[in-house]
């Protein structure tokens, strides 16, 4: 992979932390991990999308 990509996965993502997790995925490392991966990204694909937006959001 890219450097990059693992400088912002490393960023973003980290390693697992279980303190992050819904407590009905504490006993499943990768579904836990996976969930919260995919919340953040799409949290930072939401906000990318409206900063993008925001001038025509604003304006009618």
């Amino acid at each position: 992979m890219s450097t990059y990509i693992n400088l912002l996965y490393d960023y973003f993502v980290g390693y697992p932390t279980p303190e992050r997790w819904p407590e009905e995925l504490q006993n499943n490392p990768v579904a836990g991990h996976g969930r919260y991966a995919f919340e953040e990204g799409f949290r930072l694909g939401v906000l990318l999308m409206l900063e993008s937006t925001a001038g025509e959001l604003l304006w009618p």
